[in-house]
């Protein structure tokens, strides 16, 4: 999402609106349609704010350049303000051992910019006597694409779908985990790689996006839609333990110290302040 504040007289108004999943929707299916799938009201209120003189604040440098080339603003009226993650909510579980080659994923939607096809294909091409199984945290679409890929691969005693879980479960399932994938074709910021680094997960991700700006050094990146690369990265987890323990630990640190709700409300603080600055100079 994006705050897009613009002044108008005296007064300041702020819009919020989904800007990450309208922009991806740009670079697919194009402009018109994005037109019919956005509320005509909000998408005025966008328009209002980003023709005039406008600070926006997005949530990855992604977004940022995202929004500068699908609105055409210039990028130094962007501020960048990622996303904090709930490191009370989301941490490591104690008495909990990982299991080995248990693998978690926490998208299990048919929508391919989700990758969930290509990591299906990974787990297909592991071999080398690993055991392998994957959780997939929620369920496929009954009769849809996932669950014709699983059975056309015949992997279908390695893959789990939990199902509607709640919250405590959910940390469990990342904490029984050896290692966490996210495969999305594109995030405009990164939750699932954010969340499972915040457990102490050791994560593979995608270059998709925002991605790499969530993990930076502390997990395995590699070319997004590359079925055979993500085997690979798995491949290596599973090999080198100790590797994995580290990038777990690394995963843990840079959440803290990057991506707390704290230092996201401290950064969006210096954005308003900037616009109340530049407001008082009118």
């Amino acid at each position: 999402a994006g705050i897009v504040c613009q002044k108008l007289g005296e007064a300041e108004v702020m819009a919020r609106a989904g800007l990450d999943d309208i922009l991806i929707t740009y670079n697919i299916v194009g402009r018109s349609k994005v037109r019919r799938l956005v509320d005509l009201a909000l998408w005025r209120t966008m328009r209002v704010a980003i023709d005039s003189q406008a600070v926006a604040e997005g949530i990855s440098r992604q977004a940022q350049a995202d929004i500068s080339r699908n609105f055409r603003i210039d990028r130094d009226r962007l501020a960048v303000v990622p996303n904090g993650i709930r490191t009370d909510l989301f941490y490591p579980m104690e008495g909990v051992k990982r299991e080995k080659g248990r693998i978690i994923v926490t998208n299990s939607s048919d929508t391919p910019l989700k990758g969930l096809y290509h990591l299906l294909q990974a787990v297909a091409g592991i071999g080398g006597g690993r055991r392998i199984h994957l959780v997939v945290v929620g369920r496929p679409k009954k009769g849809g694409g996932i669950e014709k890929l699983i059975g056309r691969l015949g992997i279908g005693d390695r893959i789990t779908f939990t199902g509607r879980i709640d919250h405590a479960e959910y940390v469990r399932q990342y904490a029984r985990a050896e290692m966490a994938v996210v495969p999305s074709v594109y995030e405009g910021f990164g939750l699932p790689a954010g969340e499972a680094m915040a457990c102490g997960v050791p994560v593979i991700s995608t270059t998709g996006g925002a991605l790499p700006e969530v993990v930076g050094g502390a997990g395995l990146l590699v070319a997004p839609a590359n079925p055979s690369a993500l085997a690979e990265a798995i491949r290596t987890l599973y090999d080198h333990p100790q590797m994995a323990a580290r990038l777990g630990n690394a995963g843990r640190r840079r959440v803290l110290a990057e991506f707390t709700w704290e230092r996201a409300a401290q950064l969006t603080a210096a954005v308003y302040r900037e616009v109340i600055d530049d407001h008082r100079r009118l």
